[in-house]
């Protein structure tokens, strides 16, 4: 009779195993996570409280904290890439 307990909480355990490992890889990439740091010059076109959002060179919009610029100035600013890729997954969907 144990050896049958013991028999399914171990299949139990694969499967959630292999359950996880499906997550983590396929539905949840935790690399999108992890910060990708870029310094690159953008445009400045807008300042409030918060900080100054700006246009990169391609485009998208970024946060880039407390600036000493206008709007319509250009300065050297460290982002996020990875907002790029997570907009672009808003704008076109999941895959398939």
């Amino acid at each position: 009779m144990m050896e049958k307990k013991s028999k399914a909480s171990w299949y139990v355990g694969v499967a959630i195993g292999a359950v996880v490992i499906l997550m983590v890889t396929v539905v949840f990439p935790v690399w999108n996570l992890l910060p990708n740091e870029v310094t690159e010059k953008v445009k400045v076109v807008s300042v409030d409280n918060s900080g100054c959002t700006a246009e990169t060179s391609d485009g998208y919009i970024v946060k880039i904290g407390q600036c000493n610029a206008k709007p319509g100035d250009s300065v050297l600013a460290k982002y996020d890439a990875n907002v790029k890729t997570r907009e672009q997954s808003l704008m076109t969907g999941p895959p398939g």
